[in-house]
């Protein structure tokens, strides 16, 4: 395990063990083709193991936490020595009394350092490891206070709906009642999210709501309204804690995946690293698609140009990216003329994403690519 390069913020806790970006959505903007390389944000390590399904030549998942990458190291390990039917088992996704057996027959092939981490955490594998971070721990709080006031009824009556009509309707005629808006303003404050792992420099916003809750509160009326919940996998999880079933997953754990999933495993090559930092040891030219999610808000000004002129000096001709926010409108600095935002597709990103926590969720694209 190579030593974290300084930069941005130090982080140690495990703070997701799944990933909350849509990878339906990275993969538009970053135009997903065979053979691409790629450099994703490693969070809960779900997106970069959808995205080698597509057979990419390379895939470069790097966190400034140490904490992800272990995490990633536990998955890589588990889909090398497990079955399909122990991998889901593993993680959580199905119950189990011996997990630690299970484990035993993967931890050679984790590192010391994530050796060390996962026997200090030994709880987390006996109880598998999905939705075990903290933010997820928040997550589930949240929903345990919407099936208080909801009712679990009528929440598997919304994830029930089969059409758009059938949605909204139930939307508007039993769902969005004071109870409803309550669980806004008590969970959904910047405070109670700063608690869960998410600092309070997170909930400066410019999305034209008045606070961080009622930004939210827009953000999930829209996906309620106008995307199917059918095979929306992240409601399941906001509001049940957990995934819907085991026909409704990322792709990454069906299990027609499972042995292309092995075949490419390799591929994937990990750091612990401040991205923009990371990016500056790296050669010209040798990145395809860029999936950068959530990590230039704790970054000031300065150390967004940074990235983004590491982001254009690593990238190959016709490289894509796709580029996230949760709530602070961090932009491409102006200068950076040959890095330009695809309009028309990330305002149909937004409108489509299936994750509804994100203020914007933008396609970059590179041009002029020679005159820097």
């Amino acid at each position: 395990m190579k030593k974290q390069i300084n930069g941005q913020v130090p982080l140690s806790n495990l703070i997701f063990t799944v990933n909350w970006e849509d990878p339906e959505s990275d993969m538009k903007a970053i135009e997903m083709k065979t053979g691409q390389s790629l450099l994703t944000i490693t969070s809960g390590g779900c997106n970069t193991l959808n995205f080698l399904l597509y057979d990419p030549e390379k895939i470069y998942a790097v966190d400034i936490n140490p904490a992800q990458t272990w995490l990633m190291e536990l998955k890589l390990a588990a889909i090398k020595n497990l079955d399909y039917d122990e991998f889901i088992t593993f993680l959580g996704l199905r119950k189990s009394e011996d997990r630690m057996a299970l484990f035993t027959k993967l931890k050679h092939d984790l590192s010391i350092d994530a050796n060390h981490f996962w026997m200090s955490n030994i709880s987390l594998i006996k109880k598998g490891i999905l939705f075990k971070g903290k933010f997820e721990g928040f997550v589930k709080i949240a929903g345990k206070m919407l099936a208080l006031l909801q009712g679990k009824r009528k929440v598997e009556k919304l994830l029930a709906c089969q059409s758009m009509d059938e949605q909204k309707d139930f939307f508007n005629s039993e769902w969005n009642n004071k109870r409803w808006r309550l669980i806004f303003k008590l969970m959904f404050n910047k405070k109670r999210l700063a608690k869960k792992g998410l600092v309070a420099e997170y909930f400066h916003f410019d999305d034209g709501a008045q606070s961080f809750s009622e930004s939210f509160y827009n953000r999930t009326k829209k996906v309620l309204c106008d995307i199917p919940v059918k095979n929306n996998y992240f409601l399941s999880v906001y509001f049940r804690g957990k995934y819907k079933n085991e026909s409704e997953l990322p792709s990454y754990l069906q299990p027609q995946n499972y042995e292309h999933l092995r075949r490419n495993i390799d591929r994937i090559h990990l750091a612990t690293a401040d991205t923009k930092y990371w990016l500056k040891t790296m050669p010209d030219a040798f990145i395809d698609g860029f999936c950068l999610s959530n990590i230039c808000e704790l970054m000031s000004e300065e150390d967004t140009k940074i990235l983004f002129t590491e982001v254009w000096r690593t990238a190959r001709p016709g490289a894509k990216i796709s580029f996230r926010n949760l709530m602070i409108q961090r932009e491409v600095p102006g200068d950076l003329t040959g890095i330009r935002k695809n309009e028309k597709m990330s305002s149909m990103l937004l409108a489509n994403d299936r994750s509804f926590v994100y203020s914007k969720v933008a396609a970059m694209m590179l041009s002029n690519h020679n005159q820097k």
